[in-house]
């Protein structure tokens, strides 16, 4: 009888050969998978193995730091007894990067940050708009196959002894040749700096692999070559004092997500206007271009801009201030210069407060409230899901009228988020018969992104109608945060630049209008000089000192004293700390409960109090129950048992991405 054949792990023999060559060629090993990594990388970030493979012959050197910081990381893996499984578990930590760089792409202009894992928490929230819900369990389900084969690969791997000199020697040599080749990129620092200002074409020069380590270590603004005290003293001293104005009017400025005018985009027609207030608007009163510092997304890096003056320049490649310096800083911001004044600074935003952590920024930035999606009522949805804009009018005036004196409020809008999708409801889009591009895909996601415009823009006339019937001062500005996320390239645009918008500044004041293109960092001191407002040491420097040719020089040395230097603009001392920040415009105030028993004996508690939402939720003894909005807008929950005397309820704003809790009311003790 014959006997059976044994079946051939063919995987197990590959994987044995490698790990054999490995231990024999450690070094020619790892540089050639480095620079197989390189190309894998480029070609995923860039969705064309051509264009990946064209990287090393187009840019060389940096080809080779790429490789270079690559064959750092395996050479690290030497220092294990498990060195061959952790070269595997590094290059599939690089490659599954690369995969998580090349999704980022297909939703968004901008590559993979270093940054993006910091507000990892806040994007998993809103994932599902930008990827099926079948194929977030299909990754979900690789990602765990894939961690347990890590763990299974862990203790199976074979044990070597380090050889600590030798595997430290190579260490060193990758380390020093990549400090080398890293400090020939910046040999050239004029034209990095300009390839710098565009993130995509900084990726595109250098490489994924450079720009995203770059990005890791890469934080703040660097220290001026001249920094001291006398330097500082030189330039505040050559600023006048600060005006005061003779009216306070009510400041509203509005950040109108991926707002722009689609007639500025070659070949495209549309038989209505779907911004007609905003033309309006423009036609009559003070625009301009508006420079950003992003394309299709960073929403708070135009945000952190506009607040507090502060040009991103200066401030490392990809960096987002509000995850980074302003977690532990304050500063100087057109709503702290608006309170000097006797202001009250309200920020509001129809999307969950805790998004790029906000309800812990604004109090660094001087606000004083904070109203989210969590505390309003009456919301209404798009057809992906992002909040109608229309719900801000009622909020901006209740702002408004929440106390006697002038108010800043800040407030941003979300409808007008992508992903942009065709085959959803472009009910909004009707009647503007649209076309721009061939594809008939993209030309339905770019009429559903048209419709959102529209009503943004009829939400714009209701907010200037309001602000209009009010009766009292007011200044009203508006402006794009960024283009939409679309395959849009600067010679497309009639302005040839994709990192411009459009502001627009409305008032009842009689004010002269006047036509300028701004930066997105001069528009705040730009609307207080209309005003006749001055405000602090970076809004007068905009005021006094743009054009002047050392414009950006000083501008470098303030941001660098008032966040990370010696406060030699204050004195010494940073004057700004964090704000006693309220999440909503009023507090969540319980009055009274009643417990009543059902027919079948259940037990239903009902919360009577103030300012509930469909995101206030019960909590007896710190256990929150599932919580039910009434119409009369009390909040109902489901007993098991009668509370005992002294138990404590309150009730929580709990965030609508279930990232935390927002706010929660004083406690109310069972009798």
């Amino acid at each position: 009888m014959e006997k059976a054949k044994p079946k051939v792990d063919r995987l197990g023999r590959l994987m044995g050969r490698l790990n054999g060559l490995y231990e024999r060629r450690p070094v020619i090993f790892s540089a050639a998978l480095a620079a197989l990594l390189v190309l894998a990388l480029e070609m995923l970030g860039r969705h064309s193995p051509v264009k990946g493979a064209l990287f090393l012959f187009t840019h060389p050197v940096n080809f080779l730091v790429n490789a270079l910081i690559i064959l750092t990381s395996l050479a690290l893996c030497r220092l294990f007894h498990r060195r061959g499984y952790f070269v595997s578990l590094a290059a599939a930590l690089w490659l599954l990067l690369g995969i998580a760089n090349a999704v980022v792409r297909c939703f968004r202009s901008t590559p993979l940050e270093a940054v993006d894992i910091s507000i990892l928490p806040s994007a998993i929230t809103v994932v599902d708009v930008y990827i099926d819900t079948w194929l977030i369990v299909v990754l979900a389900a690789l990602l765990l196959a894939g961690l347990g084969a890590l763990v299974y690969a862990f203790f199976k791997a074979k044990k070597y002894e380090p050889h600590y000199k030798q595997a430290a020697a190579f260490v060193l040599a990758c380390a020093s040749l990549t400090a080398l080749g890293y400090g020939a990129t910046v040999w050239g620092q004029e034209e990095r700096s300009e390839i710098y200002a565009n993130i995509m074409d900084a990726y595109d020069h250098y490489g994924f692999v450079y720009c995203f380590c770059t990005g890791a270590v890469d934080r703040g603004v660097d220290e001026p070559e001249v920094y001291s005290q006398s330097d500082v003293d030189r330039l505040v001293k050559s600023l006048e004092p600060g005006a005061v104005p003779e009216v306070e009017p009510d400041i509203v400025m509005v950040q109108l997500e991926s707002f722009f005018d689609v007639y500025r985009l070659d070949d495209v027609t549309c038989e209505g206007d779907p911004i007609p207030v905003f033309r309006e608007l423009k036609e009559n009163y003070s625009s301009g271009f508006l420079t950003v510092p992003s394309v299709g997304a960073g929403t708070a890096n135009t945000e952190f801009e506009v607040l507090s003056g502060m040009s991103l320049d200066f401030f490392g490649l990809g960096e987002y201030p509000y995850m980074t310096v302003l977690q532990e800083e304050a500063c100087e911001t057109v709503a702290t210069d608006l309170k000097d004044l006797g202001y009250t600074a309200h920020a509001v935003h129809n999307n969950t407060g805790t998004f790029y952590m906000r309800n812990k920024v604004f109090a660094q930035l001087g606000f004083d409230t904070y109203t989210s999606i969590e505390f309003m009522n009456g919301i209404e949805y798009n057809p992906i899901g992002w909040a109608r804009d229309e719900i801000l009018t009622g909020e901006i005036m209740k702002a408004l009228d929440s106390s006697d004196g002038p108010h800043f409020v800040f407030a941003i809008t979300v409808q007008g988020h992508g992903k942009y999708q065709p085959g959803v409801d472009s009910a909004e889009a009707e009647g503007l018969d649209i076309a721009w591009v061939d594809d008939e895909e993209d030309e339905d996601a770019f009429a559903y992104y048209v419709g959102q415009l529209r009503e943004t823009d009829e939400f714009i006339g209701q907010l200037r109608d309001a602000l209009e019937e009010r009766g009292k001062p007011a200044v009203l500005v508006l402006y794009g945060d960024h283009l939409p996320n679309f395959d849009i390239g600067s010679g497309q645009l009639e302005n040839g630049d994709i990192f411009q918008t459009e502001y627009v500044i409305w008032d009842n004041m009689g004010l002269v209008p006047e036509d300028m293109d701004l930066s997105a960092y001069q528009l705040s001191a730009r609307v207080l000089e209309d005003v006749g407002i001055g405000g602090g040491v970076m809004t007068r420097y905009h005021q006094q000192m743009a054009g002047s040719p050392d414009y950006d020089t000083g501008l470098q040395l303030l941001e660098y004293d008032t966040l990370y230097g010696d406060f030699c603009s204050y004195g010494g001392t940073n004057p700004y700390t964090a704000s006693s920040l309220r999440m909503g415009l009023y507090p969540i105030v319980v009055n009274g409960v009643d417990v009543r028993e059902g027919p079948d004996g259940t037990l239903t508690l009902t919360v009577t109090g103030e300012n509930f939402t469909d995101w206030s939720r019960v909590a007896l003894d710190g256990d929150e129950m599932d919580t039910v909005l009434n119409a009369d807008g009390t909040v109902s929950a489901e007993l098991e048992e009668m509370p005992e005397s002294g138990a404590v309820l309150t009730v929580r704003q709990r965030a609508a991405n279930k990232s935390g809790v927002l706010a929660e009311s004083e406690p109310y003790i069972w009798p």
